[in-house]
């Protein structure tokens, strides 16, 4: 019910301006809640992440960053990032039906997963696919210390020229980009240049906004005013945070052939009334309750000036939003794959 295969999605526009007429028939049903329903409690646990250690950050605001010499990464990574990072990776799984991947890949005997955060995917890839040899990498070394015998994590900067040999992977994967790029289109291309004819890329992403198909969601709203400051942000450091919509595009420029999208709705919290959508709900509103922070603290402090104090205040004014079962608001993600070209175009 979640999952919509489709050539693509619009660009964020305002709740009064609606949605994609092809979203229609795909429209979540709400759930009837009583008034001693407790799946809009103010109590919201964590996850437990696995432990790891960092070679270089800083602190500010009360959170941990990695280095700035590093790259130019606007998130903490610090355990309470990894824990979310770690619970994020569960919810994918949930929309996925269980799968790690959509792309149609077969044996795969080396794999790349760019900006591998906790090292949660490629350990989970490493293991479905044992002959593989996989390797994550990511500015900050948050990975575990033991890893299976075909995992490598390196700490390196994927914005930097890449010390691969080209036409080295056979599937190369990356998960939640959007900020940390601020080229995409050449960076899809380096993506390209690195996978093997016949191989795949596949990059799954989340808008970083909020829709609702019942008005529920108004443009005056604290949730609403808050992902449009961070959308805002995010263009005014050249990093954007909404490309979910691009990506396609972009797959089939680089040179990718049968470019496939997958879209799905997540619901911010266990409004709708379908099971299977109301259990991803629960944990989404976990996940989100630590993102708004994870996401906005440094765009809200150094990027649109609002100072610390400002920042939380607003930012716990859109936390006790979300708690609010009449807001029926969703979020929109996708999953977009390619296939290299067996023979290909030199478009280096």
């Amino acid at each position: 019910m979640a999952e919509v295969s489709e050539s693509g999605l619009s660009t964020p526009q305002p709740p009064s301006a609606g949605h994609e007429t092809s979203q229609s028939s795909h429209q979540i049903e709400v759930d009837e809640f009583e008034d001693d329903n407790l799946e809009f409690e103010s109590e919201w646990s964590d996850i437990t992440s696995v432990s790891s250690s960092i070679l270089e950050y800083e602190y500010e605001n009360g959170r941990r960053y990695h280095s700035n010499s590093l790259g130019n990464y606007m998130m903490p990574n610090d355990e309470e990032e990894q824990d979310r990072m770690d619970l994020a990776h569960h919810i994918w799984l949930m929309l996925m039906r269980g799968g790690l991947y959509k792309a149609p890949i077969r044996d795969p005997r080396s794999i790349l997963d760019l900006g591998t955060g906790t090292g949660i995917w490629a350990l989970d890839i490493a293991e479905k696919f044992p002959q593989a040899r996989v390797i994550g990498n990511d500015i900050s070394p948050i990975q575990p210390s033991w890893t299976l015998p075909n995992v490598e994590f390196i700490v390196e900067n994927f914005e930097d020229e890449w010390l691969y040999q080209p036409d080295s992977f056979d599937f190369i994967h990356a998960r939640l980009l959007a900020g940390s790029v601020a080229n995409w289109p050449e960076f899809i291309k380096q993506i390209y240049k690195h996978v093997k004819p016949g191989g795949y890329f596949e990059i799954q992403e989340s808008a970083v906004w909020a829709w609702s198909d019942d008005g529920s969601l108004t443009a005056d709203s604290p949730l609403f005013q808050y992902v449009q400051a961070l959308d805002n942000a995010g263009r005014a450091t050249g990093r954007e945070l909404n490309i979910y919509y691009k990506l396609h595009q972009w797959l089939t420029e680089a040179g990718f052939e049968d470019v496939t999208q997958f879209n799905y709705l997540l619901p911010y919290s266990p409004w709708p009334r379908d099971p299977y959508l109301k259990e991803i709900g629960k944990y989404q509103a976990v996940q989100v309750n630590q993102a708004i922070e994870a996401y906005g603290l440094r765009l809200c402090t150094q990027v649109l000036g609002w100072g610390e104090d400002p920042s939380r205040i607003f930012q716990a004014m859109v936390k006790q939003q979300l708690r609010d079962k009449n807001l029926h608001a969703y979020v929109k993600e996708v999953v977009v794959y390619g296939r290299k070209p067996f023979n290909r175009e030199d478009r280096s």
